[in-house]
């Protein structure tokens, strides 16, 4: 996966996720907004042919790029979760 900064402030990051569908994104964005210092998490994916962009805003002094990774990492949990209990299965 490849992502590029479109726009990094304080409490505002614009990325675009390259080669990305909805699918993921949208698990991303969820994820975001289950963070209590995530004010903004949406994503635009305009056309097939044009990369998704992720808008994520904060508050309280939280990073955007660090709210974005710990979602991530969050999305990589629940993962490993489902793979380990389908493994028990």
């Amino acid at each position: 996966m490849d992502i590029k900064i479109v726009e990094l402030k304080d409490d505002l990051a614009r990325i675009k996720f390259v080669g990305e569908t909805h699918t993921y994104m949208s698990a991303l964005s969820n994820e975001l907004l289950n963070d209590k210092d995530v004010d903004v998490a949406q994503y635009t994916h305009e056309f097939h042919f044009v990369d998704p962009v992720l808008l994520v805003t904060t508050k309280n002094g939280k990073n955007p790029i660090t709210a974005i990774k710990d979602a991530a990492q969050k999305l990589v949990e629940k993962t490993d979760f489902i793979i380990k209990e389908i493994e028990k299965a």
